[in-house]
């Protein structure tokens, strides 16, 4: 019986252990969309809601984003020698999710029942709640960011003229603190 119960003892050690190794830390990716929506954000105020200069910077900036993240992720992966592909593929669509919904609202904004600075804020909201559900399922060091966020959303609803700016440094301030932080500490998750 002792036995038995050693052998589980061991094996939930094991998958413990494989369970927290699947979580690679890579300040890199913070960094990257600090900047990136410290500027996208910022822009709006910059050039005002309706520019197509914003349209264009998201085309270029989200994609690229994405795929310096996917490369950057996968590059820390294979060097901590974790290769899991249901978690990758897990945290990659959730964040398509993200941009198809971001998509779909601009429906909202050529039917006349959103305005674009609404479709910005919008963004703002949807980015919470991505972050929010990514601290919920995929890592819980993301909850912070989801709050900043959502201040951040809220901010650029009621404060016009820096709104946008100011959530635009919430969020970096968020992101490029997690990059800091460092890795999740084992010890503390038992």
């Amino acid at each position: 019986m002792a036995n038995k119960q050693s052998l589980e003892d061991d094996l939930a050690y094991v998958r413990t252990a494989a369970e927290q190794s699947t979580n690679v830390h890579v300040p890199a990716i913070y960094l990257l969309w600090a900047a990136i929506c410290l500027c996208g954000f910022s822009l709006v105020d910059i050039v005002g809601p309706q520019s197509a200069l914003i349209g264009y910077f998201w085309l270029v900036a989200s994609p690229a984003g994405f795929g310096t993240t996917i490369w950057l992720a996968w590059q820390a992966r294979h060097r901590a020698g974790v290769v899991d592909r249901r978690q990758s593929s897990r945290w990659a669509l959730h964040f398509l999710g993200f941009v198809t919904a971001g998509l779909l609202g601009i429906a909202a904004v050529a039917t006349g029942q959103l305005t674009w600075a609404g479709f910005s804020s919008h963004w703002i909201l949807l980015a919470a709640l991505t972050y929010f559900l990514a601290g919920l399922h995929l890592e819980r060091r993301l909850l912070p960011v989801s709050l900043l966020l959502g201040v951040g959303y809220l901010i650029s609803l009621f404060m016009p003229g820096y709104g946008f700016i100011t959530a635009g440094i919430l969020a970096a301030i968020a992101l490029v603190t997690m990059a800091f932080l460092g890795p999740r500490n084992a010890d503390a998750a038992e």
